[in-house]
């Protein structure tokens, strides 16, 4: 599907479209140093070389994105960021190119580059990369956007001996640069500030220092700060560009005038084509392959990122090292695929190697994203420590929320790469909680797992992070049962349910006819996300409560679908108050109180694994086998329920009722036949709902006594009620009312959280009710001018307001911004109450 912050305008690269082949096209994806003869065959993994590297990064893009994300008109924003990054980088490229760079490495707004020459020349390149630096920083190391913000370069260079390490599998490959080198000029980035280019002591060691003006960085004894350079005269500086191309491009077209990288002018080649586009992410390949523009690929989207860092021993050589990258990196891949999710970036720096891997890029956006994040993690930790490859650690940092997902840098040289708070937010993580999978309140709120899933984390102060929120380890899904999670059978204040009146007189009719002939009937309800399909079975179940009626509800996660009898336990452990038990005795006292008459004692022990009790093993259970075992349980389960439904009439209900295990369905069918209950159950379309339904689920949605109800999308009269309510306001003008409906597409979650954000980001005012005539609605006024929304009284506003605004009683108007929110929203305040609306 489209997003509505894609790219539309290639300003930003217009200038820079000639020359580029087909093969060139994807050849921009990948460096020089791939195209050399001695590494652009496959079996050559590993290859040793020296050179110098430069590590320029631009500190501002993440601010950039946030503002554009919040302020800029949706459709435009992502644009406007893309446009607004690649101008600069483009400019910043444009510079290292023409100097004979290989640009190695895109990490978000920072690019590794690389001039690959012989050892004898280390020198005299160094002068040249100082040169580059300076041009660079006097030209392009400071850059006003159109929204205030300013942004900054830092340089870091070294130089020495490195290694080029290719690994992945038949369908993938990956590249990094290992060795000291590397490692160093990480640390000269680090050091710098901006403006700054700074020389590793190994750099600062190797180059003329008679022509280069320097001074010593206070704590560093080795590196130094570059404060002047002696210009090189044309004929020194096109001498030692010629020994680097040379070096650079023995695979590539000759040198052609105008064309600043030959690589894209590559006649078309079918082996190399298909190898290089082993390099590419599958996103990329498909809009090469359908012939769409690169700026297409740009947008604001919500996904959800691991950052992964592998952190080898004090003592490892080159070889263990890339065994242990190797292999990690294809069982990362193996465990990431099923879900979607793939390997953005990998980098090597000081003795650990990183991956960045994105689920929810375009075309990969499956349901139950964060809970497959966070076992993916669990997965990837346990599997990279289980390999005697001298892997002292693994941490991994995930979180959840919008960034920017498009393609960076220069017409000629760019990458695939996702950038934004969030991103940063995952590296941090990584850094400071070593050894563990943490996770932020947006991945841990999303993924609705059990809080025993996870523990809370100390605070820890993060570089570029102002509040991070609650951080929280996770502890991976258990193997033990989950006794339950109930509907809510008590209202919210703040949540009427609005627009359902169709659905609630259907419940009550087939109620009333249940109560009345004591029949089985099963009333199924078909919602997307957000479509509020939680919320109406919380309000049946009040509905149930307050006609009298004992309810026992349960919701379910994607868990429970891989536990055999799990839904089955769960509503037993409800409909028998088991979820109020503290202890292990106290559960044992209530099921010998609550099974007294129904099952034999010697049978108790059956118990023991799905309510986590400990009753003694009788031999008579012990020679059961596992098919048996089964069969008792089922009895058990249809004794409970017919006791429960003759002392009094129960109704069941069962949200997500996608997660129910086929052994609970099989149960359930088994039941129904002889026990009349009556059964509410909601399911969510797509790939885990109604059409991936087991064969007993799928006969049991069929039978006659079932009713299926597929909710719509509530209509305009119902968006603005709800609007009113949320926001405790009377009425809401005709503009505001086509923009909820145009942007939430009458889906309650979407309608609430576009509301949220404006009430969040300050882009609502209010007044005090008053008399006058209201102007024509028209579309553009919502960006041109103010939308008048009356406050009443009587109703709570649901999300605080400032204090002015509750000071004044306040009139809405929207201060030209929207909100970056679509069908594929995972909002990162996404609170798990709100997960019931």
């Amino acid at each position: 599907m489209g997003s509505p912050g894609r790219v539309t305008t290639p300003r930003a690269w217009e200038p820079r479209l000639k020359h580029c082949s087909e093969l060139g096209e994807v050849a921009a994806y990948v460096p020089d140093l791939l195209l050399s003869e001695d590494l652009k065959q496959e079996s050559r993994c590993v290859e040793n070389f020296h050179g110098v590297l430069l590590f320029a990064d631009v500190s501002g893009f993440t601010a950039l994105t946030e503002k554009f994300s919040q302020s800029i008109n949706l459709d435009q924003g992502a644009d406007e960021v893309a446009q607004t990054l690649n101008r600069y980088m483009g400019d910043i490229l444009e510079e290292l190119l023409a100097f004979g760079g290989d640009v190695l490495k895109f990490a978000g707004d920072a690019v590794l580059v690389l001039w690959r020459v012989r050892q004898t020349q280390l020198r005299d390149t160094v002068g040249l990369v100082l040169q580059c630096s300076q041009q660079i920083q006097a030209k392009h190391g400071t850059r006003d956007t159109d929204v205030g913000l300013k942004l900054r370069l830092k340089i870091g260079i070294s130089a020495g001996h490195m290694s080029f390490l290719m690994v992945g599998d038949k369908q993938e490959q990956r590249f990094l640069i290992v060795g000291q080198a590397v490692g160093d000029v990480w640390q000269a980035q680090n050091l710098a500030s901006a403006g700054d280019v700074i020389l590793s002591a190994g750099c600062w060691e190797l180059c003329n220092q008679s022509r280069v003006k320097a001074k010593c960085l206070k704590g560093q004894k080795a590196a130094v700060k570059v404060t002047g350079v002696e210009r090189m005269s044309l004929s020194e500086r096109e001498d030692i560009s010629s020994k680097v191309a040379r070096a650079r491009l023995s695979s590539c077209s000759p040198q052609q005038p105008g064309v600043l990288r030959p690589a894209v002018t590559l006649a078309p080649r079918r082996a190399l084509g298909k190898l290089l586009r082993k390099y590419l992410p599958a996103t990329v390949l498909r809009k090469l392959d359908d012939g769409q523009p690169l700026e297409y690929l740009s947008e604001l989207r919500p996904v959800t990122c691991l950052f992964v860092k592998l952190q080898f021993a004090a003592r490892v050589n080159l070889t263990h090292i890339f065994k242990a990258i190797q292999d990690s990196s294809v069982l990362m891949s193996e465990i990431l695929r099923p879900h979607k999710g793939e390997i953005n970036k990998i980098s090597m720096f000081d003795k650990g190697c990183t991956f960045l891997c994105v689920f929810g890029l375009p075309g990969q956006k499956v349901p139950c994203e964060s809970v497959h994040a966070l076992e993916s993690a669990v997965k990837i930790s346990r599997a990279c420590l289980s390999r005697p490859r001298k892997i002292e650690a693994v941490s991994v940092g995930v979180t959840s929320g919008t960034v920017f997902c498009g393609v960076v840098g220069h017409r000629v040289r760019h990458e695939y790469t996702v950038m934004g708070q969030k991103v940063n937010l995952a590296a941090r993580l990584m850094e400071h909680y070593p050894g563990v999978v943490s996770c932020d309140a947006a991945t841990y709120a999303a993924s609705r797992l059990p809080r025993s899933y996870f523990r809370e984390l100390p605070e820890a102060k993060m570089k570029g992070v102002v509040d991070p929120g609650t951080v929280y380890q996770y502890l991976g899904i258990s193997e033990k049962p989950v006794l339950g999670t109930g509907v809510p059978k008590a209202r919210s204040e703040y949540s009427p349910l609005l627009g359902r009146e169709k659905e609630l007189a259907l419940f009550e009719s087939h109620l009333n006819a249940y109560v009345a002939r004591k029949e089985s009937h099963i009333l199924a309800f078909e919602g997307a996300i957000g479509s509020g399909k939680s919320h109406l079975l919380s309000e049946l179940a009040c509905l149930g409560q307050a006609a009298g009626q004992r309810v026992v509800a349960v919701e379910l996660t994607e868990l429970n679908q891989r536990q055999v009898f799990s839904a089955v336990h769960m509503v037993l452990a409800m409909a028998m108050g088991l979820q109020a038990c503290k202890s292990c005795s106290a559960r044992q006292l209530v099921l010998q109180e609550k099974l007294r008459g129904l099952m034999e004692e010697s049978s108790y022990c059956l118990l023991n694994v799905p309510f986590l009790v400990k009753f003694p093993l009788s031999e008579q259970v012990s020679k059961m086998s596992g098919a048996q075992r089964t069969v008792e349980l089922e009895s058990i389960f249809k004794k409970v329920l017919q006791k429960t439904v003759e002392e009094d009439v129960a109704l069941f209900f069962i949200d997500n009722a996608q997660y129910i295990d086929p052994t609970s369905w099989a149960a359930m069918s088994h039941v129904l036949r002889d026990v009349p209950i009556f059964l509410v159950v909601g399911f969510a379309p797509g790939r885990c709902g109604r059409e991936r339904l087991c064969k007993a689920a799928a006969d049991i949605v069929k039978l006659q006594q079932t009713t299926y109800v597929q909710l719509e999308e509530l209509q305009p009269a119902a968006v603005v009620q709800k609007a009113c309510h949320d926001l405790g306001v009377v009425s809401v003008p005709r503009d505001l009312e086509t923009f909820l409906m145009q942007r939430s597409y009458g889906i309650p979650y979407y309608c609430e959280e576009l509301l949220s954000y404006l009430c969040r980001h300050d882009l609502l005012l209010f007044q005090q009710q008053r008399k006058q005539e209201k102007a024509e609605a028209k579309w553009e006024n919502l960006f041109t001018a103010q939308s008048e929304v009356w406050l009443g009284r009587g109703f709570p506003c649901r999300w605080p307001l400032g204090r002015a605004e509750q000071r004044l009683g306040v009139l809405l108007a929207l201060r030209g911004a929207a909100v970056p929110l679509w069908r594929e929203v995972a909002v990162e305040e996404k609170r798990r109450s709100l997960a019931l609306s």
